[in-house]
């Protein structure tokens, strides 16, 4: 019965996209023109480079080292141990959906357990330092505001993984890689996972910035509206809408606004997570239930503050 109903409204969905085509053709042109450039300008810069950099540091067996010195850190405060100390970090540095990346990798050659995984799924949902600081900033004209909203994304997160971390300390499985490659190979096979995640990254922002548009000028939403229903689909478009409408609110507001953006992180960025764990056996439900949680704690946190 729950296939069935997912079935129609996919169709209903699908229906849905096909009248808006027909019934205004240029509004998909203008949709994918603008993800473009919202990709080549923010995206990709600030995301691509971090991409590459740790899958470099997995494939030359860095990783497994720079875990072992925060290991120390890393199993007091949630009951990890081995490799999702590296994880944790590139998570950190270089934003979503790399955690669910890296996650899925290091689950798929057997350096950690499932249980581990399905965990490390509720809480690795950080923002990119500089997508915040950068596009944020501008966003807001106010870098302390966003300085703000990164800091406290980041308490939220840390604060779920120790909410929900297991009783006992978890250990990785001590399997080791077969071969560690040497830098020159390395660095193709780096930017050629790189290349694949922002590939799909390009293709979700289209395809939700497509929708919202559909949706927003086929039901004449007021500007509110239409940024929230941007910003739910699409992270990225919903923060530039922030800056880009006449909406009438202060800059705390609007801080506030982008921050339940990037919490919950939107269906496209849920989208890549999907795609990320699609050829494993971990359970996207951790990641879903990690953001509402994320956001309850992070807007609570941005009030109290």
């Amino acid at each position: 019965m729950k296939r069935k109903y997912q079935e129609l409204l996919a169709v209903l969905i699908i229906f849905f996209i096909y009248l808006g085509i027909f019934i205004n053709p240029s509004l998909i042109i203008e949709s994918g023109i603008t993800s473009i450039n919202i990709f080549k300008e923010k995206l990709f810069p600030s995301i691509f480079p971090f991409f590459v950099l740790a899958s470099l540091l997995l494939y030359l067996g860095i990783a497994e080292k720079l875990s072992n010195k925060l290991n120390f850190l890393i199993k007091k405060v949630f009951h990890l141990e081995g490799i999702s100390s590296f994880i944790i970090l590139i998570s950190i540095i270089s934003g979503f959906p790399s955690g669910s990346k890296y996650i899925a990798d290091t689950y798929k050659r057997g350096l950690i357990t499932k249980n581990s995984a399905n965990y490390l799924l509720t809480f690795t949902h950080f923002a990119n330092p500089l997508f915040v600081l950068g596009t944020c900033g501008i966003v807001l004209n106010n870098l302390g505001l966003a300085y703000k909203i990164l800091i406290i994304q980041i308490l939220a997160n840390i604060i779920l993984g120790i909410i929900l971390r297991p009783k006992e300390i978890t250990s990785s499985k001590k399997i080791i890689l077969n071969k560690k490659q040497d830098f020159f190979s390395s660095l193709p096979l780096a930017i050629n996972d790189a290349l694949k995640v922002v590939i799909f990254m390009l293709g979700s922002i289209t395809f939700f910035m497509f929708l919202s548009k559909l949706i927003t000028s086929f039901f004449h939403v007021n500007i509110f509206f239409e940024t929230i229903i941007t910003g739910l689909l699409d992270l990225t478009s919903g923060v530039s809408k922030v800056a880009s409408t006449s909406l009438v609110l202060n800059e705390e507001l609007k801080g506030l606004i982008i921050l339940s953006f990037i919490t919950f992180g939107s269906f496209s960025v849920h989208l890549q997570v999907i795609n990320n764990l699609k050829d494993q056996d971990l359970s996207y439900k951790y990641f879903f239930l990690g953001r509402i949680i994320e956001t309850a704690l992070a807007l609570s946190l941005y009030l109290i503050f």
